[in-house]
């Protein structure tokens, strides 16, 4: 019994990240101590998705919980291809616009297709597949901020010369970001 409570605090102090002298002191519990971290290794990144997220540089205010953070971040969520990999949910939630509380689906990213919002010449726009850039129908975007929630509304518009809507086009869309772990992270899509 006092081994099995010396090699669970050999595993604690391992897994609290003290350094190696001070976990090593216990040689009795080496050997536990070496082979009970190969398992808990492989769990830890899935539950921190520090390591991808960090190798994806974004400007510091982008992971604020603010509106002006989440403008930083949105920029880079749709301009940047591997800040959107990095950024999304492992299982895209597919919800009614209408009524959000009904889930349709969970996707993985993939699945639910491509990012349909695009910044073309600093325009948000519909992002189609096969229209090159200057054929592409701009959005009106409406944003709300709802405790750790972000909804991002769009849909197709015409704007007037002074950037006015004149009218909307199809169906509207939406996209919710909620802030996890330090930064947003898509997680739905209304449609």
């Amino acid at each position: 019994m006092n081994q099995a409570r010396t090699v669970a605090a050999a595993l604690v102090l391992a897994l609290a990240g003290c350094n190696a002298p001070d976990a090593g002191k216990a040689d009795p519990a080496a050997p536990a101590a070496t082979a009970t971290p190969a398992p808990a290794e492989p769990t830890q990144p899935a539950t921190t998705p520090a390591p991808p997220a960090a190798a994806v540089q974004l400007p510091t205010e982008a992971c604020v919980k603010t509106e002006d953070g989440f403008a930083a971040f949105f920029e880079q969520f749709v301009y940047e291809a591997n800040v959107r990999s990095a950024y999304s949910a492992p299982q895209i939630e597919i919800r009614d616009l209408k009524d959000p509380g009904k889930l349709l689906e969970s996707q993985t990213p993939q699945q639910a297709g491509p990012f349909k919002i695009a910044l073309v010449d600093n325009q948000w726009s519909y992002d189609e597949p096969g229209k090159q850039a200057g054929q592409l129908d701009r959005v009106k975007i409406d944003r709300t901020l709802s405790g750790d929630r972000m909804r991002v509304d769009f849909v197709k518009a015409e704007f007037s010369p002074d950037e006015e809507v004149v009218k909307t086009l199809g169906k509207p869309e939406a996209y919710v970001f909620e802030f996890k772990q330090g930064c947003w992270q898509l997680t739905q899509q209304l449609r």
